[in-house]
Parts: structure tokens; C-alpha cells; sequence
């Protein structure tokens, strides 16, 4: 089941983010006007898909990744590890500022996807070190493999 999602106030649409960092720059910007952060990237590399993530102010809640042609779909380590991957080239990002409440509600209506997303903290997510190896925090070295 795709991830039900209450959504908060548009911030950014449409942006062009060409390094994690510019993306993290977003994040934060929405996190000064709320509790957390609905972020929905594009990508388009051999297999375009959408990326979706919630973050409240501290860490990843909530990861998937959504194949557009096929409509499969990656949870869990294998959406943070896609998400990695393509952030290495440029994406496009729209951003959502939540209240406390739409990410309570959020997560509840998502709380197998909750259990499958690693514990990651947001600093460590987009931290550069991060870019030239895997963070602690996944369980496994496994590679992203395409659900065509």
C-alpha cells in the first residue's frame, strides 16, 4: 500500500536540488516554519521514481520509494539506500511544512512502513561523510536492485 499522507503547507515546488545539500537546505527551511517535513523527490535515472520522505526535527520517519513505470516499490534500508544513490545526480523537490499533528497522523496511518525505516537521524542522513560510505545505522551492505 502506498503511503497515506496528510499534507501540510507547500513551502517549495518544483526545485532543482543538485547536491544533498541543497536538499538538506529545504528541509531545514521547512523545519524553522513547522514539526516536520514531507518531502517528495523525482528522479530520473534508468528507472524514474518518486521518493518519499517524512522527517520530524530530528530523524527519518518515514521512507519509500515509488517506480513510476512499474509501480513497485522499495521500503525500509533499500529506500534510504536508493534515496543515496540518487541524490548523487540532480533531482527535483517539492517540499511540505507539518504541524505536530499531521505527522502524528501521518505515521499512524503508515506504521509498517514507520517499522520498516531505519533509525537515522537527519544531520547524519545528509552529512557529506555519509556520500562516500553507508550509514551505521542500516543493517546491511545490500544494494538497490530494480523491481522491473
Amino acid at each position: 500500500m502506498k503511503m497515506r499522507v496528510w499534507e501540510g503547507i507547500r513551502l517549495f515546488e518544483n526545485i532543482v536540488c543538485k547536491s544533498p545539500e541543497d536538499l538538506f537546505l529545504l528541509i531545514q527551511e521547512a523545519l524553522r516554519l513547522g514539526r516536520g517535513v514531507l518531502v517528495r523527490i523525482f528522479s530520473k535515472n534508468e528507472r524514474s521514481a518518486y521518493v518519499h520522505l517524512l522527517f520530524d526535527e530530528e530523524k527519518l520517519l518515514l521512507a519509500e520509494v515509488v517506480f513510476i513505470r512499474t509501480g513497485g516499490r522499495l521500503t525500509g534500508e533499500l529506500a534510504v539506500r536508493y534515496l543515496l544513490d540518487v541524490l548523487s545526480f540532480p533531482v527535483i523537490a517539492d517540499v511540505y511544512s507539518l504541524g505536530d499533528e499531521e505527522v502524528k497522523k501521518t505515521v499512524l496511518s503508515n506504521l509498517e512502513l514507520y517499522d520498516e525505516t531505519p533509525n537515522v537521524l537527519l544531520f547524519e542522513l545528509f552529512s557529506p561523510k555519509l556520500w562516500r560510505s553507508s550509514p551505521t545505522s542500516l543493517k546491511s551492505d545490500s544494494l538497490v536492485h530494480s523491481l522491473e
